[in-house]
């Protein structure tokens, strides 16, 4: 049942990008007045139609003004893309559950304060972020004559660590807000006033009691933050002059590529949540965990 609910899941949201990629006929009937429903179909057919078959179907480069294939070449920047994606996800989710393992460790005073001061750092825009970055790594070489990153992307380089480390900062505090709210509800269960009157120390409670049962609200309700992740990754290629999938669709924008584009951030985002939540429904389901 749970298998069929997954595909169920996967067949209605690969629809749902379909009818999206659309959308800008609808719209600009919208703004005339008009309801262009037969030219939205038509609209979805020609889209449907020009992808396939993919390796044949070419775009108009508007940065060079030359017809290319998309594919393999989309794959490139699909694949830049994903791996900052997923590179600052991990980290914001690494280091949101151990500063909360850690602040769960303190008083209830000391956890008011890192709490007051990670919540400002939330306050702070993402530009701001990585231009604060781009100029310290300036401000060190200066200062010592050593490049300890590009600040930008030239010709066919690569840069990762300092673009995951931007992407990653406000995320890293909304899961750590969200980790704390779900560690502090599960502070109050009943099994956590027992270990205690046990004798177990409070930091057997927090990392092998707490922590299991709270991952699991974690993890499922973290898909909000790596969409917040998706929305700000065009500002951060932007900025870097990464060669990602968001850099492309605005050069080469188009209801085909969208399509490809949007596909590609939601399959593996999908398999993720999806083998997830088979983990934990098989695991925990049930289960109890004192």
């Amino acid at each position: 049942m749970a298998k069929l609910g997954i595909i169920w899941r996967f067949v209605f949201s690969l629809l749902g990008i379909v009818l999206i990629s659309g959308f800008p006929v609808l719209i600009g009937g919208l703004m005339e007045g008009e309801l262009r429903l037969s030219e939205y179909l038509s609209s979805l057919q020609g889209v449907l139609k020009e992808i396939w078959p993919l390796q044949e179907f070419s775009v108009m480069n508007l940065r060079t003004g030359r017809e290319m294939f998309l594919f393999p070449t989309i794959a490139e920047y699909i694949l830049y893309s994903l791996q900052i994606l997923f590179l600052a996800f991990a980290a914001a989710a690494a280091f949101a559950l151990a500063f909360t393992v850690l602040t769960m460790l303190l008083s209830e005073k000391a956890r008011e304060r890192v709490k007051l001061f990670l919540y400002f750092l939330e306050s702070l825009p993402d530009l701001l972020i990585i231009m604060a970055a781009q100029l310290g790594i300036i401000f060190i070489y200066l200062k010592t004559d050593v490049l300890i990153s590009k600040i930008a992307v030239v010709g066919g380089d690569r840069i990762y660590w300092l673009p995951v480390l931007c992407l990653a900062i406000l995320p890293m505090i909304q899961l750590y807000r969200l980790c704390m709210l779900t560690f502090q509800e599960e502070e109050r269960q009943m099994y956590v006033e027992l270990a205690r009157s046990l004798g177990f120390s409070k930091v057997f409670i927090v990392w092998i009691h707490m922590f299991r049962n709270a991952i699991i609200s974690v993890f499922f309700q973290s898909k909000k933050t790596i969409w917040f992740m998706l929305s700000n990754l065009f500002v951060l290629e932007l900025m870097f002059n990464m060669p990602g999938i968001m850099l492309f669709m605005r050069d080469n924008m188009s209801p085909e590529v969208f399509l490809v584009a949007i596909f590609s951030f939601f399959l593996p985002m999908f398999l993720l949540y999806s083998v997830g939540e088979w983990f934990f429904l098989r695991h925990f389901r049930g289960k109890e965990v004192a």
